[in-house]
C-alpha cells in the first residue's frame, strides 16, 4: 500500500498555497478576495444561524476556489497521481501519524484512520477493542451488540470531516454520548433530533441510579459536516 506520508502532505499543502501567491500576487485574480467573502459568510451564518447566507457562502467560495488556475492544476495533479496508483493496483491510503515504531505484531485496529473510507465492524462476533479513528471522508457503521464489552469504560472516539456514523449497543449496556458539529443530523435511540448548527450535544441513556452496573459506554464523535446515529438492538 501507496502511502500520502506528513512530509509529502506538507509539501502539497506548501506549494498549492506557493501556486495561489504567484497567482493572487503576479497574475492579480482577485477571486480570492470573494473566497474569502464566502469564508466570512459561512462564519457568521453558523454564529447567526442563518441557513440562506450559509449555503450562499459555500456556493461563492467554491465557485471562486476553483476559478484560480492554481488550485486547478493542484487538484487535477492530486487525481492524476491517485489514478496512477490505482492503475498500478496499489491503494492510495494518507497516513498522518509517524509509522517508524509500528510493530506488525501489534494487533491491528477494528477500525482504522483512514482519509477516505467506509468501514464496519465485523459481522460475526469478534473481540472489542476500544476504538479511537480519524478521517476525512468516512461512513462508519459500529456494532457492539457482536462483542463483549469489557468490565469499566469503554470508549469510541471518532474525528472525521465529512460521513455518516451508526453505532448499534446493546440494551443492557449505559451509553454517554458527545457530539459536535458545524452542521449535522441526529438520531439517538430513535428520537430524530433538529439539525444542529455549529453545537454539541451530551446525553446519556441507561443508567439505573438503583443498580450499579459494571459497564459503562462512552462515544465521542466530532464532525465537521455529519451525521450520528446510535440505537439499540
Amino acid at each position: 500500500m501507496n502511502q500520502i506520508t506528513t512530509n509529502k502532505l506538507t509539501m502539497l499543502l506548501i506549494i498549492s498555497v506557493l501556486l495561489v501567491f504567484i497567482e493572487v500576487t503576479f497574475f492579480g485574480n482577485g477571486s480570492i478576495i470573494f473566497a474569502l467573502l464566502g469564508i466570512v459568510m459561512i462564519y457568521m451564518s453558523i454564529s447567526k444561524r442563518r441557513k440562506w447566507s450559509f449555503w450562499i457562502g459555500t456556493i461563492i467560495s467554491i465557485i471562486s476556489l476553483f476559478s484560480m488556475w492554481s488550485l486547478r492544476i493542484a487538484v487535477v495533479v492530486t487525481l492524476v497521481y491517485i489514478l496512477w496508483q490505482l492503475k498500478k493496483g496499489t491503494p492510495v491510503s494518507i497516513s498522518l501519524p509517524d509509522q517508524s515504531d509500528y510493530n506488525p505484531s501489534e494487533v491491528q485496529p477494528i477500525i482504522q484512520n483512514k482519509a477516505f473510507s467506509l468501514q464496519s465492524t465485523p459481522a460475526n462476533a469478534y473481540e472489542w477493542q476500544d476504538i479511537h479513528v480519524q478521517g476525512i471522508v468516512s461512513d462508519l457503521t459500529i456494532d457492539t451488540t457482536q462483542t463483549l464489552l469489557p468490565k469499566g469504560t469503554s470508549l469510541i472516539s471518532i474525528r472525521q470531516g465529512f460521513g455518516k456514523v451508526r453505532i448499534a449497543v446493546p440494551y443492557e449496556v449505559p451509553v454517554r454520548i458527545h457530539f459536535n458539529t458545524l452542521v449535522g443530523d441526529v438520531q439517538l435511540f430513535g428520537n430524530k433530533m433538529p439539525r444542529l448548527w455549529n453545537k454539541t450535544i451530551s446525553m446519556k441513556d441507561g443508567y439505573n441510579p438503583e443498580v450499579e452496573s459494571t459497564v459503562e459506554l462512552i462515544i465521542t464523535v466530532s464532525t465537521l459536516f455529519g451525521d450520528v446515529e446510535v440505537i439499540r438492538k
